[in-house]
């Protein structure tokens, strides 16, 4: 990789990047040396753009807040490298400033309100129960990756948008095509957006032409002046953040519960800790890597340094979830761990995620049915054979072969 002397780069730490030996979740080794040493530092992108560095949990709390910075992927500055689906993507809430982004999340806020998400339980459970019978049909070890943790919240995301049964495979597919950076040439991924949007813009057509009792229909129905960009760009975000990020998060967990069979054992003997429990693996797990990204609309001086207009900052959940100054012990899994404060796996500020209390439901609904319905599963295959994402957007596994150990529990 060749860096523009220009750019003062030269002399620049990389961007801290894979697990330190022994423990595929912890952040980077460099991570925590800069969070306790320069907690904001200047670092270099894998593309070579240089790039701040938010390591520690209230300097990422203070990103978040602060209004100078910009969620906006095409503002000058923004870190656009592995950026997930690129930025020819229609601007989602994720990733829109005020007023835009207060508009577009008060067209949809009402649909998520924990009350109406309590209402999903039993459809939840329905499509877990479902895909729990369809894996223990299959020949032993099952794919959990493949056969489980993904179809799951592609179901719950379908169910919400009423997707059609007959184009669930292919919307499920160019997500991962998507996504899967490190894995697929560039052409392929530009072939699966526009599939994707093309799929998308279809099925907001027959919404509009035949309304039914869904999210998206609501959506048409409530607001005859949405555009059809304002809903692509919230189908998108359902697509990307509903479905992809709860995959990874019921596949990594899993993987805990089967390497740390004290948890599952305690989950068990006492299904109330299971919230707990969630909260404790999105925080050790933070699966969302390098993210979330700004730029500095005007010059901003945060935690005694002053950042440029036009340069760009990637806020660190992961170093500030394990940030031993607002976590103590944050490698430990602690179930008892105080509720304040609050992990950041869902961010934090006006981009708080607007669907966690749905995902932390979906992981509450799957956790409670694996760990009392497989108490004998375990890994098909070592531990050191297990194909991590490292280079990918969110942290997760290729494949997570099981033996559920039916025979054992009979």
């Amino acid at each position: 990789m060749t860096i523009d002397m220009s750019t003062g780069t030269t002399d620049l730490p990389r961007l801290p990047q894979g697990a330190p030996a022994g423990c595929p979740y912890a952040p980077p080794e460099s991570m925590a040396s800069l969070r306790d040493t320069a907690p904001l530092t200047r670092v270099v992108l894998p593309d070579g753009e240089p790039a701040w560095l938010a390591t520690s949990y209230e300097l990422v709390r203070e990103v978040l807040t602060h209004p100078g910075f910009s969620a906006n992927p095409k503002a000058e500055g923004f870190p656009r490298w592995n950026l997930p689906g690129g930025t020819d993507l229609p601007v989602s809430m994720t990733h829109a400033d005020p007023p835009v982004h207060t508009q577009l999340r008060a067209l949809v806020s009402g649909e998520f309100t924990p009350r109406r998400i309590r209402r999903l339980r039993p459809d939840i459970e329905r499509i877990t129960l479902e895909r729990c019978a369809a894996i223990e049909a299959l020949p032993q070890p099952v794919d959990l990756v493949a056969e489980f943790a993904t179809p799951i919240p592609a179901l719950v995301i379908s169910l919400l948008l009423g997707v059609p049964a007959d184009d669930l495979a292919g919307f499920e597919r160019n997500i991962r095509l998507v996504l899967a950076h490190d894995d697929l040439e560039s052409s392929e991924r530009d072939q699966a957006k526009l599939e994707l949007l093309s799929a998308v813009t279809k099925l907001i057509a027959d919404k509009r032409a035949r309304a039914d009792d869904d999210l998206l229909s609501k959506l048409i129905t409530e607001n005859p002046d949405m555009g059809d960009m304002e809903l692509v760009s919230f189908v998108a975000l359902m697509l990307f953040a509903g479905f992809s990020t709860t995959a990874h998060m019921i596949e990594l967990s899993a993987l805990t519960l089967i390497q740390r069979p004290d948890l599952a054992e305690r989950a068990r003997g006492d299904l109330s800790v299971i919230p707990a429990l969630v909260d404790e693996l999105l925080r050790y797990h933070s699966i969302s890597r390098d993210s979330p990204r700004r730029a500095a609309l005007e010059d901003i001086e945060l935690g005694g340094v002053t950042i440029p207009a036009g340069e760009g900052v990637i806020a660190s959940v992961q170093a500030a979830n394990w940030d031993g100054a607002a976590f103590p012990e944050p490698d430990e899994i602690d179930l008892d761990r105080p509720r304040t404060p609050r992990h950041l796996a869902f961010g934090h500020g006006i981009h708080v995620c607007l669907g966690a209390a749905l995902a932390k439901l979906e992981l509450e609904v799957v956790l409670e049915e694996l760990v009392t319905r497989y108490p004998n599963m375990r890994l098909a295959i070592p531990d050191e054979e297990i194909r991590f994402r490292t280079t990918t957007h969110l942290h997760g596994c290729y494949a997570l072969p099981v033996d559920l150990g039916l025979e054992a529990g009979a």
